[in-house]
């Protein structure tokens, strides 16, 4: 299988078209608007200058009451990788340190044509480890990488002006016509492709317990898409049934998801020029919460933030709390991007 793509013989038809700015069936939304955000490059990693903000106050709590957040003050000024690690970089420290490669690659390197996307199944004990490994690199002296925490995560999304989302209030997607245009890659832009590329094509129920075991489907039979990006049919949980439980899904995760590019949603870029905040892969953070969301509620967990290629539109936001998995785990839509201090930061 060709690595790029969602399932078997599939061309990555989203990835290419996003980069080359060609007509899509799935188009990122308008580029922002330029910005003067300082950054600078360190050990490899692009870095964007964040302002402190010591009145810095979460928008909600982890149940998502708007309005009743924490206040975590941001005493000192810091930086944030402006992409979330690729599968590149994250190949030299596995080679240099020996540590064990992500599953979903072949062997000891990354699939084809996924060096710039995000690396996924890093649990928050390896991202850790990959920051103190910058650390030792010879053009690090006098910078110090780490996780960032919730409160600095959220502070980057949301800017000065607390935003819903990294470029403003609004999502700004909609659906019409096989052609999603969105400013992030969620679980639409998965199913855009798979409806305007494969919607005849059958998938079949492989999740043992599905109620549709071994019976298969014309995809558009499975997945639906509303006006504004909301997805009908990509997981009905109780029934085991839905796009997840299928085999073009199982095609899909084999290789790491259906991820992009870090440099092909410029519409989704944030105040300070960092990108996918929302949306390719959820990111770790230092922080330890009381999980209210998801297989984790109860349970305390390591934050994670920004939503993924899997996540429902809901869960894409700067402002969406609640989400944490065990910092052991590796976890196919879990990512990370570093935060640092320096000489000037």
């Amino acid at each position: 299988m060709n690595a790029t793509s969602p399932g078997i013989g599939r061309r990555p038809l989203l990835t290419l078209l996003a980069l080359t700015g060609a007509a899509a069936l799935v188009r990122p939304g308008r580029a922002a608007a330029a910005t003067t955000a300082t950054s600078t490059t360190v050990a490899g990693q692009e870095l964007a200058a964040i302002a402190a903000n010591p009145s810095f106050t979460f928008a909600t709590d982890l149940a998502g009451t708007a309005g009743s957040g924490e206040a975590s003050p941001i005493d000192a000024a810091y930086w944030l990788g402006t992409y979330e690690v690729t599968n590149a970089q994250y190949l030299e420290f596995v080679t240099d340190s020996g540590r064990e490669a992500p599953p979903y690659w072949d062997g000891d390197t990354y699939p084809d044509g996924k060096a710039d996307h995000p690396v996924l199944t890093v649990s928050l004990d390896s991202a850790t480890a990959y920051c103190a490994w910058l650390n030792a690199q010879a053009d690090a002296e006098g910078w110090t990488f780490r996780l960032p925490t919730e409160a600095e995560w959220e502070n980057a999304a949301s800017g000065p002006d607390a935003l819903t989302y990294p470029w403003g209030d609004k999502a700004g997607t909609s659906y019409s016509d096989l052609v999603l245009i969105s400013n992030y890659n969620y679980m639409a832009v998965c199913a855009a492709y798979e409806l305007a590329e494969h919607g005849d094509e059958l998938a079949a129920y492989t999740a043992t317990g599905s109620d549709l075991y071994g019976q298969s489907f014309p995809i558009s039979e499975i997945l639906s898409i509303g006006s504004t990006g909301t997805v009908a049919g990509w997981n009905v949980t109780a029934s085991r049934t839905g796009f997840i439980y299928t085999d073009v899904y199982d095609a899909l995760t084999a290789t790491g998801g259906y991820t992009t590019s870090v440099t092909a949603y410029p519409g989704g870029a944030s105040a300070d020029g960092v990108r996918d905040l929302c949306g390719n892969c959820w990111e770790w953070t230092t922080s330890v919460i009381t999980a209210t969301h998801g297989g984790e509620m109860g349970q305390q967990v390591n934050a994670i933030r920004g939503g993924s290629w899997y996540a429902n539109l809901n869960s894409c936001t700067a402002v969406y709390r609640g989400e944490g998995r065990d910092p052991s785990g590796r976890y196919p839509t879990v990512g990370f991007r570093v935060a640092a201090t320096g000489r000037t930061g």
